[in-house]
């Protein structure tokens, strides 16, 4: 091998001996991950809810009959309402945030995985360009330094000869040792990330046993909500409110009777499909049947079950929004639909009512029975405990959902 031809030789190597080094030297790609203290940071507002929750219950031990201690008794009983809707929305939230970083390391562990076989194909690769380039010098592929004196005829060229084997043959040893190490750093790095993901699935055991626990107090927490309306009725006996509150009550149902009055007033070009899906699919129960009560009418069906709170509510057959209300005086947050008119011509609307929070639908919107959600389960308005509300209404006047075959319990 002559000098330029020895130069160029030893070129290549080092370009290629470079160009590995670069490949081997990329930085990992850290694949995101819930930061671990948004969990803490829910596991304290838990903590601090309870203990919240422990003093409510301590300051109502010392109330009185009178008025002043009625009163505070239900403010206390609505301050512990609104304790337990924050708790249970605190571990629904935590259990969401380790899903999240249960899946990401899931995807880190297979990225690691990917990385790792990829420097094993490079390892090999290394390896396949050595054994070529020795046999492609040695020829025999036992190429002794005595050979290549003797195949030699100047001393300098024996002396380059040596040096770009000893460079090429230290170099991509090092290359070796180099793609070996971080192997072992990957593999290390996913023994460390599997470890954590272990945690994090005890963590979530462990959250889902608390969040059961917390299930279990639904029940109670619907004797809340009874026990705080029964103790907001009683004082306002006491106080002589009742009956204008029953008034207001009325006149609020009444306003709105004339309103849907109007609505039929409207033309609809919308067909009735003859089907209606259950409109809480979490929740099978029913309640409190349509008809009369002991000391009312009632004219929807209600549907309810235990942990029932923020459960969505869907449209029970096509239609369009005709009234989304926010806190009205009796029915609370509640969604109307115009359903257009059945095979005998007659308006078909229903009425979903006490949700928690605003309706997630507007006025005009066309909704898709079964599909589209309306809004969640709460105990807006006039209500005892979080539960739907559902009323069927044929030309204006209310029905009864069940017995006329409109909804079927799932």
């Amino acid at each position: 091998m002559g000098r330029s031809c020895a130069k160029r030789f030893s070129i290549k190597v080092w370009a290629l001996c470079a160009a590995t080094a670069l490949l081997l030297a990329m930085p990992l790609l850290c694949s995101s991950s819930v930061a671990a203290d948004e969990v803490a940071d829910k596991r304290n507002e838990i903590a601090q809810l309870k203990e919240e929750q422990k003093q409510l219950e301590a300051s109502m031990k010392d109330l009185g009959d009178d008025i002043d201690s009625q009163q505070a008794k239900v403010s206390q009983l609505n301050k512990k309402v609104k304790n337990l809707e924050k708790q249970i929305e605190a571990y629904e939230t935590q259990i969401g945030l380790l899903d999240k970083q249960i899946a990401a390391q899931d995807k880190r562990i297979e990225e690691l995985n990917t990385e790792i076989k990829s420097k094993e194909d490079l390892m090999l690769a290394i390896l396949t360009k050595l054994k070529k380039r020795a046999a492609a010098i040695t020829k025999t592929g036992n190429y002794s330094a005595f050979q290549m004196l003797f195949d030699t005829e100047k001393y300098e060229d024996y002396l380059l000869k040596s040096q770009i084997l000893e460079c090429v043959a230290a170099h991509d040893e090092g290359l070796i040792d180099q793609a070996e190490e971080e192997k072992r750093g990957i593999a290390q790095k996913r023994g460390e990330v599997e470890a954590e993901k272990e945690k994090t699935l005890a963590d979530k055991a462990e959250q889902e046993t608390l969040k059961g626990e917390l299930d279990g107090q639904f029940t109670s927490l619907d004797k809340l909500y009874t026990q705080a309306y029964n103790e907001q009725v009683a004082l306002e006996k006491k106080m002589g409110t009742y009956e204008a509150r029953q008034a207001k009550l009325k006149k609020a149902e009444e306003e709105l009777e004339k309103e849907i009055e109007a609505l039929l007033n409207t033309e609809t070009s919308a067909t009735y499909g003859g089907k209606m899906y259950w409109p809480v699919p979490a929740v099978k129960m029913i309640s409190c049947t349509y008809g009369q009560k002991p000391t009312y009418f009632h004219g929807g069906t209600d549907i309810w079950g235990p942990g029932i709170l923020k459960k969505p509510i869907i449209a029970s057959a096509d239609g369009v929004v005709v009234k989304s209300v926010k806190m009205h005086y009796s029915y609370g947050n509640y969604v109307m639909i115009d359903h257009g008119l059945d095979e005998k011509g007659r308006r078909i609307m229903t009425l979903y009512a006490h949700m928690y929070s605003a309706p997630s639908v507007s006025e005009g919107q066309q909704v898709t029975g079964g599909k589209t959600q309306l809004g969640l389960v709460g105990s807006t308005g006039n209500s005892t405990g979080p539960h739907l509300h559902f009323e069927v209404r044929v030309d204006g006047k209310r029905v009864d959902p069940v017995g006329q075959g409109y909804i079927k319990k799932p």
